[in-house]
């Protein structure tokens, strides 16, 4: 998270700066536990929230938002607030740590709707799973352990995939699970990953931040504000002709929860405007509304550490309109 840039692109952002500090303090957990990984998380994690202005900034922003639609959540975008956010960031890069390396006990994962998933295996059928920045994505390891046969391809951006395996040593995580760079979608990607939703494997991608190029984004409301949001994971789903599932995995009292759920059967993009705008912007909206409501389950586990919006709290004069407690 660099405080210093200009660009409010999400890719500007050096979420893997944590590197030399996360390092260390995956060595004194190994070493000593989890409660004195804490204990030396405090500082670590209070240099960055000090320094790091325009994620600070961010992060208080998308609190006080939330906190604005789900009054229930009793939520001021406070520093306090923030400075928990982003000690649960930092617990959340360990957990990655700990799944890619296989040290996930499945026991401690609860994934009520694995039925679904399980279904799709014995039809042979491939899906895309639609995920975002909420917790840790990479439960999915957990996902894949559950039977052996269960595949899953994770499109990543290539930067930031880069510095993460240099934090894990190079480790590609397991032979049922594998990490696609893709910056952009080509004739020879697109073929590549028809072949493996037709094969019944699983393609994970992330719905809640823009392409690098910061082409092929749609407008949607969040938080009763509107964001831009990328068209990639619709258009793609509509080329492979694939039923779409959102999956979402974070920490609850203790504990990881999986959360499976039906987005589309099946997604037909329309080639004609404005009937491809509509549907793209439905789409969005439909992804958007799943989003806000695991924020609203786990506030502290959405992790977009950069201007989400577009606009700064002190410039912003109208506030989103309350959902109480709507479902």
């Amino acid at each position: 998270m660099n405080p210093s840039t200009s660009n409010h692109h999400w890719a500007s952002f050096e979420e893997t700066s944590f590197i030399w500090g996360i390092r260390i303090l995956l060595w004194v957990y190994r070493v000593f536990g989890r409660w004195v990984f804490r204990i030396f998380l405090w500082p670590v994690v209070s240099y960055y929230f000090l320094m790091g202005q325009t994620a600070r900034n961010a992060s208080r922003d998308y609190l006080q938002r939330l906190g604005d639609y789900f009054p229930e959540l009793a939520l001021s975008g406070s520093w306090w607030q923030s400075y928990r956010h982003f000690l649960s960031f930092a617990e959340t890069l360990l957990d990655k740590l700990i799944a890619w390396s296989g040290g996930i006990d499945p026991n401690q994962v609860d994934f009520p709707n694995r039925q679904q998933l399980l279904d799709l295996i014995t039809q042979k059928r491939g899906a895309m799973l639609l995920s975002g920045h909420i917790g840790n994505l990479e439960l999915c390891q957990a996902i894949a352990t559950m039977r052996g046969h269960i595949h899953l391809n994770i499109l990543v951006h290539t930067r930031h995939a880069e510095k993460f395996n240099r934090l894990l040593g190079n480790n590609q995580g397991s032979a049922t699970i594998k990490l696609i760079q893709v910056t952009e979608l080509n004739p020879a990607v697109a073929i590549d990953l028809q072949e493996k939703i037709e094969r019944g494997e699983f393609l994970v991608m992330v719905g809640d931040r823009v392409p690098v190029d910061g082409n092929r984004t749609i407008q949607a409301d969040f938080l009763g504000q509107p964001a831009e949001f990328p068209q990639g994971p619709y258009l793609l789903a509509s080329l492979l002709r694939c039923p779409v599932y959102t999956l979402f995995c974070y920490p609850t009292k203790g504990r990881f929860q999986i959360h499976l759920q039906a987005f589309a059967e099946a997604i037909r993009i329309p080639r004609t405007e404005p009937q491809r705008q509509q549907m793209l912007k439905t789409l969005a909206r439909d992804y958007a509304k799943h989003l806000e409501s695991h924020c609203r389950a786990a506030p502290l586990q959405w992790f977009n550490f950069y201007p989400y919006w577009k606009t700064s709290v002190a410039a912003e004069q109208t506030k989103p309109v309350s959902k109480g407690l709507e479902p």
